[in-house]
């Protein structure tokens, strides 16, 4: 028993001895830092150290509110509260460097930048130090010029400088640096564009410009070629005049001349003479009745040529005028061998006022089927003038005054139209009744309507 409570006993002993050697070697061994973790930690202390540039120009902001507000008299409560909120705003500094320096070295940007962080304690403690004095009341009575002065005092210490004076921080640098560069490029950007919409300008110009002379050359030739037109046409006239002298001059020409003279007078310029031989003796006095039957036909001639082209009245919209119109319209230009193009042209040339804006729309097209939708929408508003006329012109019509005679003589153009047109609307018709013609009589002067 004791044999093996000894054996027992020294293995337990050369147990624990191993595990001594085990644990004494494991704790020798260095740990050395991967670079994983390295770039963690450079990461860490980059996003600490942009925190404690905020916190700091905080809390400049914060120090020069507080000398700003102790130069004014201000309630004591109002002091502690500044007092808490500045040396708040000191701590928060301080605590959060000293914590950068045990976790990294700061970087060289943040050492220039918080080269005056140690003077955050330092101007704290100044303006605490004053704040309480005013709360404790050592100077007596508020003094604006005493406080100034201690106040200004602060200035003259190197470590407020920084803090109290107008250097710009190199964030606001950097910002400006960067609104700099960004008007910059607003500049060239629109600077481009500007001279995009120059050189468009130019471009409009020079085509205005040869667009301008296109115009101008196609006048010049048109004016050419009326001109020609014109030498033309006198021509024509002076070969009619000297055929007209020669019939004069040839009383005694035989029937063929005289057929032959009236047809040069009346062929085109240009076209080939036809050549008619007749049979037989004429007399001398039927030769010169015949010539002066020629030359009463070219005078007639002349004359009619010299008369204006008839062409069609403007509609305005009165119903009572649109059967005539439409007659003269359809007369004197449908029937033409002209396009439906050519047709939509003069229609809205003789159609205006009320009537015109019967037809909006129709004129952007030009086929059969618009000018036939023209005339359909004419028809159909204007066609029924009975409807318009008698039933709202004629009920409407203002009594005649005994000396109105304008007025009586503009009453019965306006029925002797209506009887006119009587057989072409058969509503018309009506006013040929007993009751309608009372009516009508009621619409004329006293002394009219009584009769004789």
């Amino acid at each position: 028993m004791e044999a093996s409570a000894s054996s027992s006993k020294g293995q337990m002993m050369d147990a624990g001895q191993d595990s001594g050697e085990e644990e004494l070697r494991r704790s020798s061994r260095l740990r050395s830092t991967t670079e994983k973790m390295l770039a963690y930690q450079r990461e860490e202390a980059h996003r600490k150290e942009k925190r404690l540039i905020h916190l700091y120009e905080q809390w400049k902001i914060q120090a020069r509110k507080a000398r700003e507000l102790l130069k004014v008299d201000i309630p004591e409560n109002q002091i502690a509260t500044l007092i808490d909120t500045l040396e708040k705003a000191n701590n928060d500094v301080m605590d959060l460097y000293m914590e950068i320096r045990d976790y990294i070295a700061p970087s060289d940007e943040t050492e220039e930048k918080l080269f005056h962080v140690d003077a955050c304690e330092a101007v704290t403690k100044d303006m605490v130090k004053i704040a309480y004095e005013r709360i404790a009341g050592i100077d007596g009575e508020f003094d604006g010029e005493t406080v100034k002065q201690h106040l200004r005092e602060l200035l003259n210490r190197d470590y407020a400088r920084s803090i109290y004076g107008s250097t710009v921080s190199l964030s606001s640098q950097n910002s400006i640096a960067s609104m700099v560069a960004v008007k910059v490029a607003d500049a060239a950007a629109e600077l481009a564009a500007r001279k995009v919409e120059y050189e468009m300008l130019l471009e409009e110009e020079k085509q205005c410009e040869r667009i301008q002379q296109l115009e101008e050359q196609q006048k010049r030739d048109l004016a050419a070629q009326k001109n020609g037109l014109a030498r033309l046409k006198a021509e024509k006239d002076i070969r009619a005049a000297q055929a007209k002298l020669n019939i004069y001059n040839q009383g005694g020409m035989q029937e063929a001349d005289v057929a032959r003279a009236d047809y040069d007078i009346q062929k085109p310029l240009g076209s080939a003479p036809i050549h008619q031989s007749f049979h037989g003796p004429v007399t001398p006095s039927r030769s010169q009745s015949d010539a002066s039957h020629l030359a009463q036909v070219v005078q007639d001639s002349i004359a009619l040529n010299r008369l204006p082209m008839p062409e069609p009245s403007m509609f305005t919209g009165d119903p009572i005028q649109f059967i005539e119109w439409k007659a003269s319209f359809i007369s004197l230009i449908d029937r033409k061998n002209i396009s439906s193009a050519d047709k939509l042209y003069y229609l809205k040339r003789y159609v205006g006022g009320p009537a015109r804006k019967t037809l909006d729309g129709i004129f952007y097209r030009n086929d059969d089927k618009a000018y036939n939708d023209a005339w359909v929408r004419l028809n159909h508003r204007y066609g029924q003038p009975f409807i318009v006329a008698f039933r709202e012109r004629l009920p409407n019509w203002q009594k005649i005054q005994s000396r109105d005679a304008e007025g009586l003589r503009t009453f019965a153009d306006f029925l002797h139209a209506c009887q006119e047109d009587m057989p072409h609307v058969k509503g018309l018709e009506i006013l040929n009744d007993c009751e309608e013609n009372q009516k009508l009589v009621l619409k004329l002067p006293e002394w009219a309507a009584s009769g004789p």
